[in-house]
């Protein structure tokens, strides 16, 4: 099992050490040869002192000067213009101004011949050798920066390659893949976070099977005794006549018991994992012709007339999620207006992408309570009680979800209101 952690620590202590070390051995040997150099350079003079001694030439520069003095007389110099003595006559160094430059000198005295010898050297060359070592100390390291920096920045993307690894495996995952994480190089550091991961997806798991199990269960177990509870109220009537009138309240309650079951079944069905798997493409306009011819029926009984406009589009969806979301806007346009009322299905291109709108001729909602409609349980203002459940517009914002759509509730031009949702490029085929 390897270790983030320890593989980082020793790759930058091995990297810094191996670095540092050439880069101290380079500017070791750099240092050298400019030393050696120098030193070269002061050989040199001194030859041409010597030889000016031994040929009594006198030289007009030199990166030298000396004066030999005995008993106050001056024997020799390097340089005619220098008749004085260039320092005092005290032994050791001493520095001085000599021909308009600074120079260090070493006077020593011979008490044998009684004579005195007077070196100088330029006190620039002692900069010059200074800032030369140093730079020639320095540039190696500022060099090896880059290089060191480079091996900083590949071991670190390899030693945290694993989280990478793990971030991607993470992202491609799907909304309904609850399956465990498994690393080929899982680090030790890695190890408590996969781990929870993935006892996070079998809780998950199982949670969301218990809830897909208990919605459906729980629809499906109430749908039968209702269904029954509604043909022994029929049958009921029926048998009481005249009296069986009493018993229309609790028809209606059942009708709106079975609605609302009826809905829950939509809601358990429209969920993402549901919607990827049955994503196709599907003609918008062909969706809006069976659900007009579904609902026909029910909007025939309150006089009121419905129209399609538009051309057909194709959106890479679900036959039932459009259907579902088209039915509920359908079917609140109808309950909520009165008889004689008029509902539009539009269906509308544009270079953002398809606009789905239904719009009616009904008393509308007020702007300030169209975001609360969309809510569950929540229905519009109306003069008369509905047989809805509140859940009509909070499945057709799940349905707009799914698509990344966009829900938006606005007045519509026959007076009413217009439920418009808006489906971006990314869907539209």
């Amino acid at each position: 099992m390897s270790s983030i952690r320890r593989f980082l620590i020793l790759t930058l202590i091995s990297a810094l050490v191996l670095v540092i070390f050439s880069a101290a051995l380079h500017g070791y040997r750099a240092t050298l040869n400019i030393s050696s150099a120098l030193l070269d350079d002061e050989l040199i003079e001194l030859s041409h002192a010597i030889a000016y001694f031994d040929s009594n030439q006198q030289e007009e520069e030199h990166e030298l000067l000396f004066q030999i003095w005995k008993r106050g007389e001056l024997i020799s110099t390097s340089s005619a213009e220098l008749t004085t003595p260039i320092a005092a006559f005290t032994p050791g160094f001493s520095e001085v101004n000599a021909l308009g430059t600074r120079w260090r000198v070493f006077a020593k005295y011979q008490e044998q011949t009684a004579t005195w010898y007077m070196v100088a050297q330029p006190v620039s060359n002692r900069f010059m050798l200074t800032d030369s070592l140093t730079v020639a100390a320095i540039t190696p390291f500022i060099l090896s920066v880059p290089l060191l920096a480079l091996i900083l920045f590949f071991g670190i993307t390899w030693g945290l390659s694993p989280l990478k690894h793990l971030s991607r495996l993470l992202a491609k995952r799907k909304g309904n893949d609850f399956s465990v994480i498994a690393m080929h190089r899982e680090p030790s550091e890695l190890t408590p976070v996969v781990s929870t991961l993935n006892t996070m997806f079998n809780r998950l798991n199982a949670a969301f099977e218990r809830e897909q199990q208990f919605a459906s269960n729980a629809a499906h177990e109430l749908r039968t005794p209702l269904s029954v509870m509604k043909i022994n109220i029929h049958n009921i009537a029926n048998e009481l006549g005249e009296k069986g009138e009493a018993l229309k309240t609790l028809k209606a309650d059942t009708d709106r018991m079975i609605h609302a079951v009826n809905q829950f079944l939509l809601l358990t069905r429209t969920s993402p994992e549901t919607f990827v798997e049955q994503r196709e493409p599907i003609n918008v306009h062909h969706v809006a012709q069976e659900v007009i011819s579904d609902l026909y029926g029910k909007i025939e009984n309150k006089a009121q007339e419905i129209a399609l406009e538009g051309d057909e589009v194709w959106l890479q969806s679900s036959q039932f999620m459009l259907y579902t979301l088209l039915q509920n806007l359908v079917s609140n346009a109808s309950n909520y207006s009165p008889k004689n009322a008029q509902i539009l299905i539009k269906v509308e291109c544009h270079h953002r992408g398809v606009s789905l709108s239904v719009c009616d001729s009904g008393p509308g909602i007020p702007a300030d309570q169209r975001p609360e409609v969309i809510k569950r349980f929540q229905r519009g203002p109306t003069s008369k009680p509905t047989s809805g459940s509140g859940l009509g517009l909070a499945i057709v914002a799940q349905v707009v979800a799914l698509h990344n759509a966009e829900l938006t509730l606005h007045e519509s031009s026959m007076g009413g209101l217009e439920v418009r949702v808006n489906f971006s490029n990314d869907f539209v085929l």
